[in-house]
């Protein structure tokens, strides 16, 4: 079972957003900013990865930077 975290407070997600984020049920009408690459300063973009989903920076594979749903 895939236990994601609600991007917005990083409670147990239960829904998607309306753009597909995952959120718990009193953040899933809510739109979701995305946060900066810690590594480049560029845009990241909800990916989803075997561990489960995470932010990874739009310019891979020129940089691999990172963040955990939640952080």
């Amino acid at each position: 079972m895939d236990l994601t975290k609600c991007g917005f407070c990083g409670a147990l997600a239960t829904k998607m957003s309306d753009e597909g984020f995952p959120s718990c049920a009193r953040h899933s009408g809510k739109k979701a900013a995305a946060p900066s690459c810690p590594d480049c300063g560029s845009v990241m973009a909800l990916r989803r990865g075997k561990f489960g989903s995470f932010w990874g920076c739009i310019t891979y594979p020129n940089c691999i930077g990172i963040r955990k749903m939640g952080a």
